[in-house]
């Protein structure tokens, strides 16, 4: 199947992305530990479950087609069809908009419904055609009881506040857009609400001295290098 298949991405160990000419993504899956989760709940079996519980809460996803397994390869594969549109990444790059208030409804709304995404980053959520915003490469995601609480809800805006991609969220005035939006959205309790947005603030100031840190000493590495 892979040789008349295009890679889309490979590692050290092989293909890990390629798409067949009809367009399906084959997405492979190693385990990574012998002694791990992995081996009785394949990471290729959690992506399959995620995106029929995202479509269960109307969570624009990729349509998994099929999943099985490739002894000889020692792979576990996931065939899908791509989810349309942009990744917020790719929009960025290029000099894209992005209507930051709309997505933090987004990500409200994914916790709503007890969505918890721990590596919600700009490579995984996509840009719709008609607008909106979905999400990929979704086997690291957790669906719990919604909704969820104020802690997981904080810790969440961590992958975004440090994906170097998103810098523009971490001025001052685009992450209050994005953080009054969200509160707009949350369906919180006043209290829970006040909690949050103390805590948010906080991960913001957190994550911007952690990054202001690792680029000073990039930059003394760099000068004691010359």
């Amino acid at each position: 199947m892979l040789d008349a298949a295009h890679v889309l991405e490979r590692d050290a160990f092989g293909v890990k992305v390629a798409q067949l000419p009809s367009g399906t993504i084959l997405k492979l899956f190693r385990r990574k530990r012998r002694l791990s989760s992995a081996a009785w709940r394949p990471y290729g079996q959690r992506f399959v479950q995620n995106a029929i519980g995202l479509a269960r809460c109307e969570v624009p996803t990729v349509q998994v087609r099929a999943f099985f397994q490739c002894p000889e390869a020692g792979r576990h594969v996931v065939a899908y069809r791509p989810l349309a549109g942009e990744v917020l990444r790719h929009r960025l790059a290029g000099g894209g908009l992005v209507d930051w208030a709309q997505l933090a409804r987004f990500m409200a709304e994914l916790h709503r419904r007890g969505v918890y995404f721990r590596s919600l980053h700009g490579g995984n959520i996509v840009c719709l055609p008609g607008g909106g915003f979905g999400l990929i490469d979704i086997a690291d995601l957790r669906l719990l009881r919604p909704p969820l609480g104020v802690a997981r809800r904080t810790r969440n805006l961590r992958p975004l506040l440090r994906d170097a991609s998103l810098q523009v969220l971490r001025l001052p005035a685009v992450f209050g857009e994005f953080i009054e939006a969200y509160c707009g959205a949350a369906g919180m309790t006043p209290l829970s609400t006040a909690v949050f947005r103390r805590f948010a603030w906080r991960q913001w100031a957190r994550c911007g001295a952690q990054l202001s840190g690792n680029s000073a000493s990039g930059s003394r590495s760099a000068a004691g290098t010359r």
